[in-house]
């Protein structure tokens, strides 16, 4: 019985020896990172107007534009703490499949993340960095303010960073009065926008937007008659 209850002590005291171990080093991973996480609107707007941008606020943002992208992007980004387990998941069986890190699993947080604080290279410790500083972003912001960042920072091509200067790079007009079908195409664009680029791949950036647009038709934001109604709407492409 004594040998037994030694055996329990040593187990206890090593849980609680692992526990301190990881709070000192989640409070200290948080002291490090604090400032660039306070600072991280600010960031975003510097990069903004920094590459000729148009920083755009939520009130003036396409609401087609929006529901396209989350549905694309991040489909449970209003439920999420800013990372998705299943994309994780799915995302580290490919890795291991093949051998490489190719594979993201982002959340729409994630790509924020990846974009305004951490390096491009692709890395096991970076993804640990990413997924640790996606959940402080959901922690202190709220997620309108996330989404907000990320649709103004977000890389769309021909040195366009936020929906705003893209939608004139494209479209030649304020993204305001983008109509459905214009804003649904560009919506496929973060994934690879020069693979999408509507002004040079025209055929495989509509079957980019079919995707999106039935990724929305997944969510239930569009019925199937209305997804066929979009994709054959004329786009408005500048000259």
């Amino acid at each position: 019985m004594k040998r037994r209850n030694d055996v329990w002590a040593r187990r206890i005291r090593s849980l609680l020896w692992l526990g301190l171990v990881t709070l000192t080093a989640l409070a200290l991973f948080y002291w490090r990172y604090w400032s660039a996480l306070e600072a991280l609107p600010a960031r975003v707007h510097q990069r903004v107007t920094s590459h000729h941008g148009l920083y755009l606020k939520r009130a003036t943002v396409n609401p087609w534009l929006v529901k396209a992208l989350i549905a694309t992007e991040d489909r449970s980004f209003y439920q999420n703490w800013g990372i998705s387990f299943e994309g994780i998941g799915r995302a580290l069986l490919v890795d291991i499949r093949t051998l490489t890190f190719a594979q993201g699993g982002s959340t729409i947080t994630q790509q924020l993340v990846r974009d305004m604080m951490l390096s491009p290279k692709k890395t096991i410790p970076r993804k640990v960095t990413g997924v640790l500083l996606s959940l402080m972003v959901t922690a202190l912001y709220s997620k309108q303010q996330i989404l907000n960042m990320y649709l103004n920072e977000v890389y769309l091509g021909h040195a366009s960073y936020g929906v705003g200067r893209a939608s004139v790079v494209y479209f030649d007009r304020s993204l305001r009065t983008l109509p459905a079908q214009d804003a649904t195409l560009m919506a496929g664009l973060p994934q690879a926008p020069s693979a999408y680029d509507p002004l040079t791949h025209y055929k495989s950036a509509k079957d980019r937007q079919w995707e999106v647009l039935i990724s929305m038709v997944a969510d239930h934001m569009i019925s199937m008659a209305e997804a066929h109604h979009i994709f054959r709407q004329p786009l408005h492409l500048a000259k």
